[in-house]
């Protein structure tokens, strides 16, 4: 009779947030659209890499937007990586299509449940639902890619509410809307077969 054996990856992925940009600091929604990081920004970085600085990672990718690759470039050169850093459309904030580079408060009254309702799409964007189901694809795409590997992500508030969320079986957007990722935010998390199977903060 023959035994089939099925391997677990057993990756270890390390996720931390971009640094502050002008549109985080001014209270506009960004989504697919990009500002320069502000002056003070690399602070919280700097607090990140601290937490950071004991972890072996072997790869690196970054949402191929610009705040985020730029952060993780500065986190590679600190960390003393020299391999690629991996850029992944897929790793990317929610698309709030017309709402991108509103204030916060005109957006939430413009575009109700653009933040907090899951299936609610803007015009020109995407729901929070699809959003969570490309990050959860990508992550596990990722996963797939390596075995036995230390994976450190640079991406957004929001991918780290997706994937936190699907740990928890918690509504997405309720979860996205409640819970605060700063800029300091580094959290260890594990993938297997789509599904999040850990995910928690990293204090030190």
């Amino acid at each position: 009779m023959q035994t089939l054996c099925y391997t677990t990856l057993m990756n270890t992925f390390y996720i931390a947030r971009h640094g502050e940009t002008e549109n985080n600091q001014h209270g506009r929604v960004s989504g697919w659209i990009d500002t320069p990081l502000i002056d003070t920004a690399l602070v919280a970085t700097q607090a990140a890499i601290a937490k950071l600085r004991n972890v072996p990672f072997q790869v690196l990718y970054s949402s191929d937007l610009g705040r985020a690759f730029v952060t993780a470039y500065v986190i590679a050169r600190q960390l003393h990586f020299t391999d690629e850093i991996i850029r992944m459309p897929g790793l990317r904030e929610v698309n709030y299509g017309e709402a991108a580079n509103m204030k916060r408060p005109e957006a939430y009254k413009r575009y109700v449940g653009i933040d907090s309702v899951t299936d609610y799409t803007p015009p020109g964007g995407e729901s929070l639902r699809h959003m969570q189901a490309r990050v959860l694809t990508t992550m596990s795409d990722i996963n797939h890619k390596h075995a036995h590997a230390t994976i450190l992500i640079v991406a957004h508030s929001g991918v780290m509410a997706a994937l936190n969320s699907s740990f928890l079986g918690q509504d997405f957007g309720g979860h996205n809307i409640s819970e605060a990722y700063p800029h300091d935010y580094v959290a260890r998390f594990t993938v297997d077969d789509g599904k999040i199977t850990s995910f928690e903060a990293v204090t030190a």
